[in-house]
């Protein structure tokens, strides 16, 4: 049985990026990120809104004590919902002329890990960092295309982590305590298939959720890296993807217009819109980070 897929036509964007749901609040946020905008939706009233942003955003995490974390382009702040950057905080030896800050996610213990992408999607200039709860920056991963999608196992002993560059999602054996990585190794390949994994998330039942941009999908992946889902979407460039609702049984799905030439834009008039869909098993609360 096909599952129904609601589309939200209001909420379009450019670049829909960085789906985040508030759990205090019961409501989804999400950014256009080439157009500086914050998207908030009430899926329950229906009730949507539009916040400009003070830059382009690459993505953010809701603080334990009010407000966001948000990764820019080229900074990284702790903000008001986004709307004004209250610190901005230190980025030594980051050379932005070739990378630019791209998605992040929270552990449990509220570190914050974002990465970054070559500006062409081409050299693998791009780094991944963990920020800790003290504002201290950390390096962990370069080499990379375009640092992507981040999620953690419900039991918190393995960090996924995706380079859309080269298509695939790596695991790495993860330390709560500590917040280091090992061990890292392939989790799923996405070369030569249909599309290449973007953001991703993570189900009660430890499986990964990853959209499959260009490749006009959502695929579901268990903890071996075997496909064992999949839902087809009315658009060819899937973003992102972030559970939600009361029950954590609504998928969201953020969706871009970017890489479309005017004919497949005018077949995919919903190309940049969110999506959402129901499924059988809920995800899991979104972190908060703890600085």
């Amino acid at each position: 049985m096909t599952p129904e897929i609601r589309c939200y036509e209001e909420l379009r964007a450019v670049l829909g990026e960085g789906p985040v749901w508030d759990e205090a609040r019961g409501r989804l946020t999400f950014v256009d990120a080439a157009e500086k905008v914050l998207f908030t939706l009430d899926p329950v009233s229906g009730a949507s809104k539009r916040t400009e942003l003070a830059q382009y955003p690459g993505s953010y995490a809701y603080r334990r004590s009010g407000g966001m974390v948000i990764a820019y382009r080229t900074e990284i702040a702790l903000s008001d919902d986004g709307i004004a950057a209250a610190r901005a905080i230190p980025t030594p030896g980051l050379d932005f002329t070739e990378q630019r800050f791209n998605d992040g996610a929270c552990d449990r213990a509220g570190r914050f890990f974002v990465g970054t992408m070559h500006r062409k999607l081409k050299d693998p200039v791009g780094n991944l960092f963990r920020l800790d709860p003290d504002l201290t920056l950390t390096h962990l991963v370069s080499g990379l295309v375009c640092s992507n999608g981040i999620a953690f196992s419900p039991d918190d002993r393995v960090m996924y982590h995706t380079d859309t560059g080269v298509g695939r999602i790596f695991a790495y054996d993860y330390d709560i305590d500590t917040g280091a990585i090992s061990n890292r190794r392939v989790f799923a390949d996405f070369t030569g298939g249909k599309g290449r994994p973007d953001g991703c998330t993570i189900d009660a039942e430890g499986c990964v959720w990853t959209a499959a941009i260009t490749g006009g999908e959502i695929v579901r992946l268990d903890p071996s890296g075997r496909r064992v889902g999949g839902i087809e979407l009315p658009v060819a460039r899937p973003t992102s993807v972030m559970f939600g609702g009361d029950d954590l049984k609504t998928l969201f799905v953020t969706s871009m217009q970017v890489g479309l030439t005017p004919e497949e834009l005018a077949a995919q008039p919903q190309a940049g819109c969110l999506f959402s869909v129901r499924v059988d098993v809920p995800g899991l609360p979104e972190p908060r980070f703890a600085g």
